[in-house]
This record gives C-alpha cells, sequence and structure tokens, in this order.
C-alpha cells in the first residue's frame, strides 16, 4: 500500500481538531452532543484518509454502486442532505424562540407603559 500525503496530514488536523473540540468542551462553549458529532466525524474522515480505496470499495458494494468514486460522492450527498435537514429544525426552533422572546418584551413594555 502506498502512503500518499493526504494519508498522513488528513488524521493530524483531526487529531488537532479533536483536541480543540475536548478543550472546548471542558470549557463549557460546546455541549456534549455537539463535541460527540464533530468528533465522530473527525475520526470517520481520518479513518477515511488512512484506507481509501477499502472503504470507497466496501461502500459502493453495498449500496450497489458499480464505482467507488460514485459511491463516495453519493455517500457525501446523504450525508449533506441529513446535515441540512437537522439545520432546517434548528432553524425552526430558533425562530420559535424568536417569536416567544418578542412576544414577551412586547408584553413587559406593555406593563411598563400601563402602569406610567
Amino acid at each position: 500500500m502506498e502512503i500518499r500525503i493526504f494519508q498522513i496530514v488528513v488524521p493530524l488536523l483531526s487529531l488537532i481538531f479533536v483536541l480543540g473540540l475536548a478543550t472546548r468542551y471542558q470549557k463549557g462553549r460546546i455541549n456534549l452532543r455537539e463535541c460527540t458529532f464533530s468528533v465522530l466525524f473527525w475520526v470517520s474522515l481520518a479513518v477515511f484518509s488512512i484506507f481509501p480505496d477499502a472503504i470507497s470499495s466496501f461502500v459502493a458494494r453495498v449500496f450497489g454502486i458499480a464505482d467507488n468514486v460514485n459511491a463516495v460522492i453519493f455517500l457525501g450527498m446523504g450525508i449533506l442532505v441529513y446535515l441540512i435537514f437537522m439545520l432546517y429544525g434548528e432553524v425552526r426552533e430558533n425562530r420559535k424562540q424568536v417569536t416567544e422572546l418578542a412576544r414577551k418584551i412586547a408584553l413587559r413594555d406593555a406593563d411598563k407603559d400601563a402602569e406610567e
């Protein structure tokens, strides 16, 4: 097996990012869910960069796709669609919280105006 430069660089960068995530988690800047998801992402990326041919061939066999590159592209697109769906849920939740907060502020201001 020939070792290519990205097989060294990507795992090292992943390790740096994982250490940064651990530091951010310890300082309370991110929660456990964010930390776990991010660590899984970086570890997966490191493993994929170390064994790219074996993993892409496995994914191609599992999904019945003839070409390794197409399998990786389809898998990546599936992950992106899932992440967009999750972000959409977060945006909806944030929008709901902003609306609730605006209502509370409006009611508080209305009470202050009524007292004066």
